[in-house]
């Protein structure tokens, strides 16, 4: 129904934000990491049985409703994100500082605009692919994404949130 393609959830999310389903705005683009590695992220369709999969970082769209699309998720698409959070960080509090997600928060219009990618995060050493690239052309000229994936610093495009604050600005999305 939507451009996919596994793996390339920040091209999934720019290409998301121009489709009239997800209804009215303000749409805000979503980057998850954990300011110290990995972020455990529940529910994901790249997780072995039970979901669980540690992202370098993760991409999903928040809408104007207060809903989370995250195509990457086993989660129904277009969930409440009260709901969405709990499904997707059930550990959150048992994990250390360094571990817990964060998230940087950017304008949907503005992310359209503004995001580029080369697609060399998912080369190898021998200039190989991590994972295949989707059929599209990458998006835009350059490279900016360790700007948005960037969740330790105020620096970068949007806003920083822990989990909590994350938590509230979803619910006065949702009004």
């Amino acid at each position: 129904m939507f451009r996919y393609h596994p793996f390339y959830c920040e091209e999934n999310i720019w290409w998301l934000c121009a489709e009239p389903a997800l209804g009215p705005g303000p749409h805000r683009v979503v980057f998850i990491a954990a300011p110290h590695g990995a972020c455990p992220i529940a529910a994901q369709r790249a997780g072995g049985a039970d979901g669980l999969v540690c992202w370098d970082y993760h991409c999903i769209c928040l809408d104007g409703s207060g809903r989370i699309w995250d195509l990457d998720s086993r989660l129904p698409l277009a969930l409440a994100a009260g709901d969405w959070l709990a499904a997707s960080f059930p550990f959150a509090d048992q994990l250390g500082a360094g571990s817990r997600p964060r998230f940087r928060v950017i304008d949907a219009q503005a992310y359209r605009r503004d995001f580029a990618s080369d697609r060399s995060h998912m080369r190898t050493a021998d200039g190989g692919w991590l994972h295949p690239p989707p059929p599209w052309p990458p998006i835009g000229t350059g490279m900016n994404l360790p700007a948005y994936r960037d969740v330790g610093t105020a620096a970068g495009p949007g806003r920083c949130f822990d989990l909590a604050g994350f938590r509230a600005l979803a619910a006065e999305a949702a009004g």
